[in-house]
């Protein structure tokens, strides 16, 4: 056998038993098999002469492969073409949380003689990523409806790199990688987080203990091979997001069906009640209610199942609502990481018509593909028509 035969078998192998072991060695593990050199430059101290072995007593120096903990993740994250980046030169990451390039873009228009923006600090989370030119919210010093810092905020702010924390307090080492997604554990593993989201107790290293997490993380699964949001292909939320968020946003957190101090419910106790189920079912767009529940689901309007049992959650389920136990979450009207629209809106509130969102072709700041990628590809006049109105009516049918 020459070498280039041994070579390739040897590849091919080593492919085979990465995507069928059960059990599967990845970055964020949390265990003795995680790759730390992935994420940190380990070398030693000025002055010391132990060998690589660590034979030293000088301690090892660690630090961060990026110059903070964002910049470091994004080093995977950002990568061109990659499953798992979540920010592109272009907005063309269509992924469930959104695209991180929104927060370097501001746009401009002027209607009637007035001026209008958009702000690029308004479109999301403003992680601080300094290699990536993301830098610290220039209009809040702590996060909207609570206490965490502005100036700290990072991707390890809601995601644990090391995933050491997991639902209901338990402490350890997660041992299986495909559980990030939240399907479940294979024998003899244990569950982790969705997402690596922060569970009970979780805090990142910038804020201390006074804003260890007291919520648990969501029960939702998503598609292990693409990251890609579609109708059919998207994260399934079975319960807690809006309970989780309320880590950072307390004040926003209210799951009465009637909401309070002005805000719409959300949450566990906010259920989608059968007449919001049945117009979500029917809802297709301004002036057509005659859709079904076997095929009302619309990403741009996602919701909860309403359970905590993954069992019960399929990511490729075209399903609207059933009568009764769905719920409206904080991610029902506003994308995780970013989005192209003001307060990080998964579809422009401020417009009349969604077909005259912004951005718009003509607004300062536009280019590329800036305006069909902020819809994620999708033709909105085209699918929903010139006068299609804001997408509450998915829900509350006032159009």
């Amino acid at each position: 056998m020459d070498k280039c035969t041994a070579a390739l078998l040897t590849a091919i192998g080593l492919t085979i038993i990465f995507f069928l072991s059960p059990i599967t060695y990845a970055f964020h593990e949390g265990g003795a098999e995680e790759y730390c050199l992935g994420c940190h430059n380990i070398h030693r101290s000025a002055g010391s002469q132990g060998s690589d072995t660590g034979e030293s007593s000088v301690a090892p120096k660690i630090t961060l492969r990026g110059s903070d903990s964002s910049s470091t993740c994004l080093q995977c994250h950002a990568s061109s073409g990659a499953v798992q980046s979540v920010l592109s030169n272009d907005g063309s990451r269509f992924t469930p949380g959104g695209d991180f390039y929104w927060l370097q873009k501001t746009f401009t228009w002027s209607e009637g003689g007035i001026s209008y923006e958009s702000e690029a600090d308004s479109h999301g989370h403003n992680v601080v990523a300094l290699d990536y030119g993301l830098h610290q919210d220039r209009r809040h010093s702590t996060a909207p409806g609570g206490g965490y810092l502005a100036s700290s905020l990072a991707c390890t702010s809601c995601h644990n790199p090391h995933a050491t924390t997991m639902a209901n307090g338990e402490t350890g080492s997660i041992v299986s990688g495909l559980t990030i997604y939240g399907d479940g554990p294979f024998a003899d593993t244990t569950s982790g987080n969705y997402r690596l989201l922060g569970g009970a107790g979780y805090q990142s290293s910038a804020q201390g203990s006074a804003m260890a997490f007291s919520h648990e993380p969501p029960i939702a699964v998503a598609d292990s091979f693409s990251w890609t949001e579609t109708d059919s292909r998207h994260p399934a939320y079975g319960s807690g997001m809006s309970e989780w968020c309320a880590n950072c946003h307390s004040d926003f957190l209210n799951s009465s069906a009637g909401g309070a101090g002005g805000r719409h419910p959300a949450g566990k106790g906010a259920k989608l009640n059968g007449d919001i189920a049945r117009n979500y079912n029917s809802y297709v767009k301004t002036g057509d209610l005659s859709g079904s529940q076997a095929q009302a689901y619309l990403a741009l309007v996602p919701f909860e199942v309403g359970v905590s049992d993954v069992v019960f959650l399929d990511p490729s389920s075209s399903s609207g609502p059933g009568l009764g136990n769905a719920n409206v979450m904080c991610l029902t009207c506003h994308r995780a990481h970013a989005s192209a629209f003001e307060n990080s809106g998964r579809w422009d509130f401020r417009a009349v018509f969604i077909a005259e969102s912004h951005p718009r072709f003509g607004d300062g700041g536009v280019n590329g593909s800036d305006v069909v990628n902020s819809y994620y590809g999708r033709d909105i006049t085209a699918e929903f028509g010139e006068t299609q109105r804001q997408l509450c009516n998915k829900c509350h049918l006032k159009d």
